[in-house]
């Protein structure tokens, strides 16, 4: 087995973070959804209505802290035609497992009001 260079690190990062960020974002922002719904829409217990833009302000927020981290801790040994490997390196599996999670755990109706 070949060992993990300094982009698979931050590959692996970025997925694992991607996956716990889908989860808090779902256990931190989710709210008991009513079943079945009123009229209106979806709504949750209390009245209140399900509040999305924090959970998305979330995965930003990691993403962009992830960046800055990496570029203070290790970005000068990158050349400065490979800064942009930073920005890139493991976007897309971030995304997609973040949005994966939160919206499993959305499904299925796990919030920290069930735990």
């Amino acid at each position: 087995m070949l060992p993990l260079t300094l982009l698979d690190k931050i590959y692996w990062l970025r997925v694992s973070l991607g996956a716990l960020g889908g989860v808090s974002a779902e256990l931190l922002t989710g709210c008991k959804v009513l079943i079945p719904p009123p009229a209106s829409g979806g709504a949750c217990v209390g009245g209140a209505s399900p509040d999305y833009s924090t959970g998305i302000l979330l995965g930003l927020f990691l993403y962009i802290a992830t960046f800055y981290l990496l570029k203070w801790s290790v970005g000068k040994s990158f050349d400065k035609d490979q800064q942009r490997k930073l920005y890139t390196t493991g976007v897309g599996s971030f995304l997609m497992l973040f949005v994966f999670f939160w919206v499993l755990l959305f499904t299925l109706g796990i919030t920290y009001l069930n735990l």
